[in-house]
């Protein structure tokens, strides 16, 4: 975007080549990670957890709260990626539609965005021993 006197003006390629690379990046490398992560780590026993050892058994638990907080925190990262990239692309539709788009349509492009990929998540098939996307 450039600022000029009467507004500014969209690079629409930009933002479409934006919202490409950002897609990109998440499904190259955080979503992959994530799934890896989740294989290795929560589907398989913790060590420790059978030992006698109160202290052991606190820090594998510890450890396993940490693990699915930090999964947690890689789904948002996938959402709020896949939001933006929706964003993306419905704010590029709109100024190739128009030469301006005020702030409520803006926010209402993002709405439809987050809409549109949390019907996404929640179509898809869940793994039913940790409740996450397959």
């Amino acid at each position: 975007m450039s600022d000029q006197q009467s507004g500014f003006t969209v690079d629409l390629e930009a933002v479409r080549s934006f919202g490409a690379g950002l897609h990109a990046d998440l499904t190259a490398h955080l979503s992959p990670e994530h799934d890896q992560i989740l294989r290795t780590f929560v589907d398989t026993p913790s060590f420790g957890t059978r030992t006698a050892s109160p202290d052991v058994q606190a820090a594998a638990t510890l450890y396993h709260r940490k693990l699915i907080e930090l999964l947690d925190l890689m789904d948002a990262f996938v959402h709020n990626g896949a939001v933006f990239v929706q964003a993306a692309e419905e704010v590029a539709a709109a100024y190739a539609q128009a030469d301006t788009l005020s702030g409520e349509q803006f926010k209402a492009s993002l709405a439809v965005a987050s809409t549109k990929v949390d019907d996404a998540l929640w179509t898809a098939q869940h793994d039913p021993k940790t409740g996450r996307s397959a």
